[in-house]
Formats: structure tokens, sequence, C-alpha cells
């Protein structure tokens, strides 16, 4: 599996792996087919004292009671795993010896849907949680920076997987901006850890 290491003067403490090639482009068709039929929806996030839309749809899928909450005002309560999700996560599972409970997915679906510029701290996921992150659909920019310092631009493709191993969110933060480009919908799964709920 082809690798590609982000930030390799962090890489005895903080490693960003980059597989571009994790998915075979049969295999990425499908998750992406099978995406289109997930459950999605438009939240409302609370910020600076306004109620406002989160800028992108959002679903979430894991075991039963993983609730998470961000940003203190967004809860996503996870629907059952389809066959579909459960063997991705099983597949990333084998390639990084790290377990998932939930998957958060977010569409982008156009160039003006975004997320800006967090870490992934929440308490549900536990101490320094690894994330993995599937990339399907149009390509877009992630831009990711230590904390203080200046960022770097990475193109996802199609079919990706970017691994934010433990300590990442104490120290980075990362984004995908708007872009005024002509670009159809992306779908992000994001697998992650969850200390609740029933096993």
């Amino acid at each position: 599996m082809q690798q590609l290491t982000l930030f390799p003067e962090f890489a005895s403490t903080v490693p960003v792996n980059y597989y571009p090639n994790f998915l075979f482009k049969e295999e990425a068709d499908e998750l992406y087919q099978h995406c289109q039929e997930l459950q999605w929806q438009q939240n409302q996030i609370r910020m600076l004292g306004k109620t406002m839309p989160v800028p992108r749809l959002e679903c979430i899928y894991g075991d039963e009671g993983c609730d998470y909450l961000y940003s203190k005002s967004v809860l996503l309560k996870p629907l059952p795993w389809t066959s579909s999700l459960a063997q991705l996560r099983d597949k990333i599972t084998a390639a990084t010896d790290y377990s998932f409970r939930i998957v958060i997915g977010n569409q982008y679906r156009s160039g003006s849907d975004s997320i800006g510029w967090h870490n992934d701290s929440e308490a549900s996921m536990g101490f320094n949680p690894a994330i993995a992150s599937i990339s399907l659909g149009s390509m877009r920019k992630f831009q990711i920076k230590p904390i203080g310092s200046k960022s770097t631009d990475f193109w996802l493709e199609h079919g990706s997987l970017l691994v934010m191993h433990p300590g990442c969110q104490s120290t980075h933060l990362h984004q995908v901006p708007k872009t005024n480009k002509v670009v159809s919908s992306r779908f992000n799964l994001t697998f992650r850890p969850h200390i609740g709920g029933k096993r």
C-alpha cells in the first residue's frame, strides 16, 4: 500500500499518513454510490451567540449509544452500521491497528460547503484519539497545520485514506476550505474511537 508521510519533522511523535490508493477505483466507486443512500441531514450549530446551519451535510453510524457532541451544540446519534461501512471499518483497522466505534460522514455538495479550522478533541473519543478519513468523489483541498504555525495544503483523492495518529489533535488544526472552483459532490468518512455506548 503506497504511503506518503506529511510533516516528516513530526514523524517520531505526531505522524500523519496519507494513502492515495487505499481503495481500488471499483471499491471507491461502489462506496460513493453507497454514501448517496446514507441518511444525511443538515444540523444547526451555535457559534458566537448565533444559531446557523452547518455548511455541509452530516450523518453518523456506529455502535449503540456512542453519541457524539461537538462544538457544545451539535449532538449526533449513531444509526446502526451498514454492512458496507462495517467492512470498510474492518479494512482500515486491519491496515492501521486502530479500532473504531463510529464513523461520521460529511457531504460537501459544492465548493460552498466546508469545515473551518478545528481539532477533533471531543471527550467522547478518549485521550489522543486516532482518526482515519476516507475521501470519495471530487478532490478537495485539505489544510493542516501545527497550532500557531503555517499550514500545508494537500489534495485528498477519490479512494484515499488519511490517518491522523494519536497526538495529532493536540498539536495540529485542520480544515476543508470553501472554493470558488466548480466541484462536484465529495463524501468524507471519518472513523473514530468512542469510550461510551454498548460494545
